[in-house]
């Protein structure tokens, strides 16, 4: 998984809600990758990833989404899994 091991993504980056080592995924990520949430996802890790990605692409094409303008509340994104 991402957070473990020596190149966990995240590990040595300040938490800016704690203010200590190792943060969210979305934590991670660029500005402009980050906007409030417009949709909840929930999942379990028992889901694997491509079957999450493929959901997502047919959900956005079948329902006209932009998804330049879809942004996900998903707990694998905004938990810290280092806490």
């Amino acid at each position: 998984p991402f957070w473990f091991g020596p190149d966990a993504i995240g590990k040595d980056i300040i938490c800016p809600r704690d203010g200590q080592p190792g943060c969210a995924l979305v934590d991670t990520l660029r500005p402009r990758f980050r906007r409030s949430c417009t949709h909840f996802l929930s999942w379990v890790w028992s889901y694997p990833i491509l079957d999450v990605r493929n959901a997502l692409q047919i959900w956005t094409e079948e329902d006209g989404l932009d998804p330049e303008t879809v942004f996900l509340f998903m707990c694998f994104f905004v938990n810290n899994q280092f806490r």
